[in-house]
């Protein structure tokens, strides 16, 4: 039962996470690793990178990871609720 249920919160995990990435892209054109990475490193990955990030870019994709995780958050009590796993204990 413990493995099916952290099977069903990767799964929840992988799959909110690429909607959230959908989202963003449709809504700003761009995907949301940037803000996450060095800018050094994020110009090695991609040399001709044409989007320069301000503050408030990098604040727009760090809150959608945060969004992100914070719809995560009823959906993973009510796994513990239900006994498939135990990360609230």
């Amino acid at each position: 039962m413990q493995t099916a249920g952290y099977f069903m919160a990767f799964i929840l995990c992988v799959g909110a996470l690429g909607v959230a990435q959908a989202i963003f892209v449709n809504m700003t054109g761009r995907t949301f690793w940037r803000a996450m990475v060095p800018q050094e490193l994020r110009f090695q990955v991609k040399p001709d990178d044409e989007v320069r990030l301000d503050s408030f870019m990098q604040l727009e994709e760090w809150a959608a990871l945060l969004f992100c995780g914070a719809f995560l958050v009823l959906p993973l009590i009510a796994l513990d609720a239900m006994g498939f796993i135990a990360i609230f204990r």
